[in-house]
């Protein structure tokens, strides 16, 4: 799927409807930023968007990093998910990349 092909956007690189989501746009998006999504980065995104699901919002770093501790991977600390999606940003990176809206408290 090329770009053009994307679901819309809004002016953050967030999907505009994040019922538009698949495994290939998220592996567009994360192209975008030199980044090839492998299964954990997938296990990862899922464990994003089914908190999403449950809590009807975007999470922040800590209660996202607490949720996919206790449903993805133990392993899964900031520092594990700072370097798998080579991101500072690990909330927003994840909300963008899992097709959901920018947590509320990003900039």
């Amino acid at each position: 799927m090329p770009d053009t092909q994307l679901p819309a956007l809004d002016k953050d690189g967030h999907l505009v409807n994040h019922l538009d989501w698949t495994r290939e746009v998220a592996r567009i998006l994360a192209a975008r930023d030199q980044l090839v999504l492998n299964d954990e980065h997938l296990k990862v995104l899922q464990g994003m968007r089914e908190y999403y699901r449950r809590f009807e919002h975007a999470p922040a770093t800590r209660p996202l990093i607490k949720f996919l501790m206790q449903t993805v991977s133990a392993d899964l600390t900031n520092a594990h998910l700072m370097s798998l999606f080579n991101t500072g940003l690990v909330a927003r990176t994840l909300a963008r990349l899992a097709g959901l809206p920018k947590p509320a408290n990003c900039l």
